[in-house]
């Protein structure tokens, strides 16, 4: 088992007992192995590290833990045992080969979960439905476009009406909602990493002015999008610095 600790992961063997930090977990663990214990269990640990609006948002919609068993036939397995096999000797360009398998493992595993759970996000819902998925893409992968709804619903096949009714049947919101809460999502993320400017930022989340985004970002959040970066940049000055430590 495993848990993230304020610096980090931490791994436990068993419930009940200490968590340590991998590599403490390792030295203590080194000569265990299924030689010496058949029920033995071979355990990969790996960390991401998530930022910006857009990470938390696919982080909230996962559960705190979870199980998966992979079918025979599932790319899940087959993606795990390659892993597992990379994992114990030393080639030529293997960080690159872990790093793709890891991203690999983690897509899959999300979707497998979010394939069975009856509380799945309803934007994977809608990327799943025929009626709506390219009308999502679209607007996920080219926010700077200036999306309309009859527009929109041409990518989906549909007639207008039908469109908005099912998008919100769906996605609980109108299409315009949904598109302008993408928007600052992304416009968060920019104001938070970036050094872009003002108008730099409103022409890649699509809006046609600083002075149109920065109004569509005041109704949103309540500030204008310059105070916002200046209060996010002095919160991060003064947090404190934590380390996500991967093991295996």
């Amino acid at each position: 088992m495993a848990h993230a600790g304020r610096l980090g992961e931490e791994i436990g063997h068993e419930p009940g007992v200490e968590c340590l930090e991998p590599e403490e977990f390792r030295a203590r663990h080194a000569h265990a192995g299924p030689a010496d214990n058949p029920r033995a269990t071979v355990f990969l640990c790996g960390a991401y590290r998530f930022s910006g609006d857009v990470g938390s948002g696919l982080l909230d919609a996962l559960p705190q833990v979870m199980t998966l068993s992979a079918a025979d036939d599932d790319p899940l397995r087959e993606v795990i045992t390659l892993l597992s096999r990379e994992l114990v000797r030393a080639e030529p360009a293997q960080q690159i080969v872990l790093d793709r398998l890891l991203d690999l493992l983690l897509v899959l595993a999300i979707r497998s979960d979010f394939r069975r759970s009856a509380t799945a996000p309803r934007w994977y819902r809608a990327s799943a439905d025929p009626r709506l998925g390219a009308a999502l893409q679209a607007m996920h992968e080219n926010a700077a476009h200036p999306w309309t709804v009859p527009e929109l619903a041409e990518i989906s096949g549909l007639s207008r009406a039908a469109f908005a009714r099912v998008f919100r049947e769906v996605l609980g919101q109108a299409p315009m909602q949904y598109l302008t809460a993408w928007r600052m999502t992304l416009s968060r993320d920019r104001l938070r990493a970036d050094d872009l400017s003002l108008a730099q930022i409103a022409d890649t989340v699509g809006y046609g002015s600083p002075f149109a985004f920065a109004a569509a970002f005041r109704r949103h959040h309540g500030i204008p999008p310059g105070t916002w970066r200046q209060r996010e940049r002095a919160t991060a000055d003064t947090s404190p610095l934590t380390n996500t430590h991967p093991g295996s």
